[in-house]
């Protein structure tokens, strides 16, 4: 659900300003990685602080972001095709 919510965020936000869309969505992927995953989960109580995991986890988790980022630019560029057509 979260995914989907900050997906859709996304695409509101690349609806008005296209600059956004720049990189294919990877900067995406690298916000919500630092500001969901580094920042928000230790101060919501649902992950340790980022200094008791190895970097190995940092970098796998930020891998996995930026697909997630390039993925849902994917996503909405096939949903505005089809809703232009």
């Amino acid at each position: 659900a979260f995914g989907g919510a900050v997906g859709a965020i996304y695409g509101a936000a690349a609806a008005r300003t296209p600059d956004i869309t720049a990189w294919g969505g990877v900067p995406f992927g690298a916000t919500v990685w630092l500001i969901a995953d580094e920042m928000g989960m230790p101060v919501a109580g649902l992950a340790k602080p980022p200094t008791d995991y190895p970097l190995k986890d940092h970098a796998t988790s930020l891998v996995s972001h930026l697909l997630y980022g390039a993925a849902t630019e994917v996503v909405r560029r096939a949903i505005v095709t089809t809703l232009r057509r």
